[in-house]
């Protein structure tokens, strides 16, 4: 993308719609057929609009960046093995019976109160299925211009890349992000480091009751209240996680314009365009 027209700013926020978490996109069709998208983009120094080639809309204030806060739940794998007794590290990949799924994902913007949230229906827990309800969390993800949560680099993001990836579904790669985890590790000393602890000792609530019992009746059984009660649990977890984030965020040593996007020069093809 070039330079922005009033600033000469070269950094770009991605332009959400507030009513599907998506990136804004005028949808195009040129006289020989040809059919794209052009994305919408936020001058992150002035606030202003563009197409990836259209003139400038003037907005007339600072661009935040768009922070999308995850938080996923996965089931338990079902592995077979002869007792309790582990004989090394890890046990052989040859008696794992069923891999981990995504039981349900919950999101929300920063500085938003809606979480947008998906689960697996009583059959497609039966079946270790979760392929339905992935395909709006990659949309949400890729639209980010950062990725946040707690923990949310070892196990949110590459868990849910896995999953995509085994579906069918283009993984989400190279978003920044924010992992609340991180920052109260190299910054502060908590007595723990987990999300629900930090919550309650910044004055936040608990979070809900989940048992173990509960993991092992949704891959049992697929029971359907169990089911609504962890997409509760993970809504719970996106709502308090947000609040943490709110507080330490300011600690994280990065400015506000970070994550911003560089785009390249689009297509030849494109040039022009309106």
């Amino acid at each position: 993308m070039q330079n922005c027209q009033q600033c000469t700013g070269k950094k770009w926020f991605a332009h959400i719609d507030k009513k599907t978490g998506l990136q804004r996109k005028h949808h195009i069709k040129t006289d020989d057929g040809v059919e794209y998208d052009l994305r919408i983009w936020k001058c992150w120094r002035c606030g202003w609009i563009q197409e990836e080639v259209t003139p400038f809309i003037p907005l007339g204030y600072r661009t935040a960046a768009n922070i999308l806060y995850i938080d996923l739940e996965v089931s338990k794998s079902r592995i077979y093995n002869y007792g309790l007794r582990v004989p090394s590290t890890y046990i052989s990949s040859e008696n794992l019976d069923k891999e981990a799924y995504i039981i349900c994902w919950a999101a929300s913007y920063v500085g938003s109160d809606t979480v947008w949230s998906d689960c697996v229906t009583k059959k497609e827990a039966l079946k270790w299925d979760d392929k339905r309800i992935l395909g709006r969390l990659q949309e949400l993800m890729a639209s980010a211009d950062l990725i946040a949560g707690h923990n949310v680099d070892r196990f949110d993001i590459k868990r849910a890349n896995a999953r995509f990836l085994l579906n069918g579904i283009e993984p989400v790669i190279g978003k920044k992000t924010l992992d609340t985890l991180k920052i109260a590790r190299s910054k502060f000393a908590f007595e723990s480091n987990k999300l629900d602890y930090i919550s309650q000792r910044l004055g936040f609530r608990p979070k809900d009751d989940i048992r173990n019992e509960d993991w092992n009746r949704i891959v049992s059984t697929g029971d359907e209240k169990t089911l609504r009660k962890v997409l509760k649990y993970n809504k719970g977890d996106v709502k308090e996680g947000k609040r943490v984030l709110d507080v330490l965020m300011k600690y994280s040593g990065k400015k506000d314009y970070w994550g911003s996007t560089m785009l390249e020069a689009p297509p030849y093809w494109m040039r022009g365009q309106k």
